[in-house]
């Protein structure tokens, strides 16, 4: 997630000319909802994972919790 805000408020800065600041602010309402989706998916993927049992489990379950 944080890549996807820097290079977006790096080619904001760059293409617009704004200060750091303005830049972030506008950025962030371009990706806001890539960001959600991206949260979603990730914690639909990982979040089952902390359950499974057996070896399986002691080797994902690491994955799921950070």
């Amino acid at each position: 997630d944080a890549i996807v805000v820097v290079e977006n408020v790096e080619r904001v800065m760059t293409e617009e000319g704004l200060p750091p600041k303005e830049a972030t602010r506008k950025s962030m309402g371009q990706i806001q909802g890539a960001l959600v989706g991206i949260a979603m998916v990730l914690s639909a993927v990982f979040i089952p994972m902390a359950f499974f049992g057996g070896s399986t489990g002691a080797i994902y379950r690491q994955f799921s919790i950070t």
